[in-house]
């Protein structure tokens, strides 16, 4: 190799190797799952187990649509399937959403990770009757999307 072959092999920029993001080891996932499912903040989750803000995002909407299929029930609303006379529509919307929806103090919650207000959650809880082919819930502020 000549003094110009080595020359120009000097100045050539170096590829940049691809910068592997940081995943939830296999065995933190029951811990994450568990932690997240209780009601912690996504982002704070993100910090304690050392894993990117995005696929923290990404495993809890994951997770949080696996325990609303399986339909398991708000620890702070009893088990029912349908509305009781006494039951406000948050109150039933928070059954129906079941572990995916948490009440705040300041009369907001935590939906799917993320603060959400009550037409948020009346507005999930829609859409699951929707699917399900129920009649939505009557709730101010809010016309059905489908009559």
């Amino acid at each position: 190799m000549g003094e110009d072959e080595s020359r120009s092999m000097e100045f050539r920029p170096k590829r940049r190797q691809q910068v592997r993001r940081r995943a939830l080891a296999v065995e933190l996932r029951g811990e994450f799952d568990r932690r997240l499912l209780a009601g912690e903040d996504v982002n704070t989750l993100a910090r304690a187990f050392g894993i990117e803000p995005w696929y923290a995002q990404r495993r809890a909407k994951r997770v949080l649509s696996r325990a609303s299929k399986s339909d398991e029930q708000s620890p702070f609303i009893g088990g029912f399937k349908e509305a009781d006379e006494d039951m406000t529509p948050l109150q039933y919307a928070c059954g129906l959403l079941g572990s995916r929806v948490r009440p705040l103090r300041n009369g907001y919650y935590v939906l799917d990770g993320f603060q959400a207000g009550p037409k948020e959650v009346a507005r999930a809880a829609n859409r699951l009757l929707r699917e399900r082919g129920l009649a939505e819930i009557p709730y101010p502020g809010l016309t059905p999307l489908y009559r």
